[in-house]
């Protein structure tokens, strides 16, 4: 099953059924849009094995200042947090802070 979503640029009507030509990441793809009784040129709509299921509705997002929170801005630097110490002697293995298991044979 492969869900894929797609924009309608052509509606047209084959043996009494509604097909659109679907463009699909810069392909196209000729689907029944049967069950879309309301799909227009330029919907956006769910495609599942040559049937447009769905049509995707855009939603807005809430301006900026209706939204909760903000996302904090991440800094990052060669030095641990305060707080944290680096340990005293260096790792057994290439990958700090792991160590190699012991296997018993």
């Amino acid at each position: 099953m492969n869900l894929l979503y797609g924009q309608i640029v052509e509606i047209a009507s084959e043996d009494g059924m509604r097909v659109g030509k679907i463009r699909i990441a810069g392909a196209f793809k000729k689907v029944s849009l049967e069950l879309l009784g309301e799909a227009q040129i330029g919907d956006r709509v769910l495609v599942c094995d040559g049937i447009a299921l769905s049509k995707d509705e855009p939603v807005e997002p809430p301006p900026l200042s209706e939204q909760p929170f903000s996302t904090p801005i991440l800094q990052y630097s060669n030095t641990p947090p305060a707080g944290l110490q680096a340990p005293n002697e260096a790792p057994t293995s290439p990958v700090q802070g792991f160590s190699e298991p012991n296997l018993c044979v």
